[in-house]
């Protein structure tokens, strides 16, 4: 029987608002609810159903295989989007993303999460992250500058994303 890899970040970070926990199963449905809308353009949604759980699987899967992944970001126990260190097989490198469901943004929620993978994986000793984003979502290039990011280049081979590398520490 294969025994699967002990995490290599912690399956739970705590901010000052905000609980980051590795995604469970009663996730699925708020997943499948954001990525059916608009909101999620910037991140490879709109998606139908069937995609959208494929994507999740996507989600449990890097847990399970690589001991990392994205959390589910918890506001009063509620489920209201994603951020971690993701890297399926076809990224360069690990990412810090961020996704937030409707109604929840320009609160700092993702600022406040973001902050967090990011200074987690510092102390783990880890390479500074990237973020992909996409070369019109303006308001994850402002997120990734707060974070202490910087422009680094156009990925090579998906030419509307830009590669943001982000600093050990905002400056």
């Amino acid at each position: 029987m294969h025994t699967p890899p002990a995490p290599i970040i912690p399956e739970h970070l705590t901010t000052r608002r905000l609980v980051l926990r590795r995604p469970e199963v009663q996730d699925l449905e708020p997943y499948i609810g954001f990525f059916a809308t608009d909101r999620s353009a910037m991140s490879m949604g709109p998606m139908n159903r069937a995609d959208a759980f494929r994507e999740f699987c996507l989600e449990l899967g890097l847990w399970q295989i690589k001991g990392f992944g994205n959390y589910t970001i918890l506001r009063n126990g509620e489920p209201i989007g994603l951020t971690g260190l993701w890297h399926p097989e076809y990224f360069d490198e690990p990412e810090i993303g961020w996704l937030l469901r409707e109604g929840h943004e320009g609160k700092g929620y993702a600022t406040e999460a973001a902050s967090a993978v990011r200074d987690m994986a510092e102390r783990l000793g880890w390479e500074p992250p990237v973020s992909y984003i996409d070369v019109k979502n303006r308001r994850s290039k402002a997120l990734a500058k707060r974070l202490g990011a910087h422009f680094e280049r156009i990925h090579p081979k998906w030419a509307d994303t830009e590669i943001w590398r982000h600093r050990s520490r905002p400056a």
